[in-house]
């Protein structure tokens, strides 16, 4: 158990000191805006005012592990390459089809996880031989202050720098730790703000579309995904109006996946999403005209692999055993008729 004390916690950023008498904090992070007393923690549980000033509880908490990168679904960025992933905890949404939710919502003051300086997480990462390192699982800009100084690091050593997320954050922030990011997977909840609320007990799509689109202002790789399921909304409908507002609002070539339900949390008592569901959305997205669409968790499934959107060339074939680049150039063209493609390969 690690017992905290105020001399030893990090002091958060992106809040304010709203009730000098009453000690009231709110923090900044995300659209929640959680308003505190002191003692008190936010949604995130990671936050804490402490006297009238915010502390991130979980700076440093992480645990390790080294993933072939696909296993983060992601597959336009080093494709088939080790990743150094840091799992970090706690979330600011409460979703019900949560696939861990022992981290998402585990006490700071009792995790029992080991505590990282960002230069000895970058040592690790390092040493692993990995190019690429990955926060990721539980929603890592909860641990800001230490994903943000770890990134930071991370490129002064040379490493790529991967995040995978919810996007429920405000601008501020997200845009500050994005100049040291290479790469972003935004895991999107639903399509509307009705199914945030209903299914993960608050959240706002609007808000996250808009860090979607800072993302890609901001000309970072991204790749997104949504669990599809038919008992969480009209899946057809939703993916019909989400691959309508990625074509015309990102750009065609910004990859989505459409991922299969495995059922946990409060969702256990359903089966898994069929694959006729999972392939009737699949052809809706590419009739929209999206280039780049994937079913996840569906493995040696065709929609697994990568093809060139301007000749139908396959490119990246992925399967149960592996995954193998087999016509892309290593600046990320296709190598039968050299169209450009949004792939990061070196």
């Amino acid at each position: 158990m690690n017992l905290m004390t105020e001399s030893t916690l990090h002091e958060a950023e992106f809040y304010e000191l709203i009730d000098y008498d009453e000690q009231i904090v709110c923090c900044h992070l995300c659209p929640h805006e959680c308003k505190l007393e002191s003692g008190e923690r936010g949604i995130c549980k990671a936050r804490k005012n402490i006297f009238g000033k915010l502390y991130n509880l979980n700076y440093g908490f992480t645990e390790m592990r080294i993933d072939l990168i696909e296993k983060q679904h992601v597959y336009h960025f080093f494709p088939n390459s080790r990743a150094q992933t840091f799992v970090t905890f706690n979330c600011n949404l409460d979703c019900d089809f949560c696939t861990d939710p022992l981290k998402s919502f585990i006490d700071p003051e009792k995790n029992p996880a080991k505590k990282l300086s960002p230069d000895q997480a970058i040592m690790f990462g390092m040493a692993s031989g990995s190019k690429v390192i990955c926060f990721g699982e539980s929603e890592p800009l909860i641990s800001y202050e230490w994903v943000r100084d770890t990134a930071k690091l991370a490129k002064e050593r040379g490493l790529k720098v991967l995040l995978r997320t919810n996007g429920y954050f405000k601008e501020a922030p997200l845009r500050e730790i994005l100049r040291f990011v290479d790469a972003v997977k935004i895991d999107i909840k639903a399509t509307n703000n009705e199914g945030y609320i209903r299914l993960c007990g608050g959240g706002n799509f609007e808000h996250v579309k808009n860090s979607i689109k800072i993302i890609h202002e901001m000309e970072k790789l991204i790749e997104l995904s949504i669990v599809i399921h038919d008992t969480f909304n009209n899946a057809e409908e939703s993916v019909r109006k989400l691959s309508d507002w990625i074509k015309t609002e990102l750009s065609p070539g910004v990859p989505l996946h459409l991922s299969r339900l495995k059922p946990a949390h409060r969702t256990k008592h359903l089966l898994p999403t069929s694959l006729e569901l999972l392939e009737k959305t699949y052809n809706i997205a590419k009739e929209m005209g999206l280039q780049f669409v994937y079913l996840d968790d569906v493995p040696d499934h065709d929609s697994g692999n990568t093809y060139c959107p301007q000749c139908g060339e396959l490119l990246i074939k992925r399967t149960s055993i592996g995954t193998e680049a087999r016509r892309i150039s290593l600046q990320g063209h296709c190598n039968k008729c050299q169209s450009p493609l949004k792939i990061i390969m070196s």
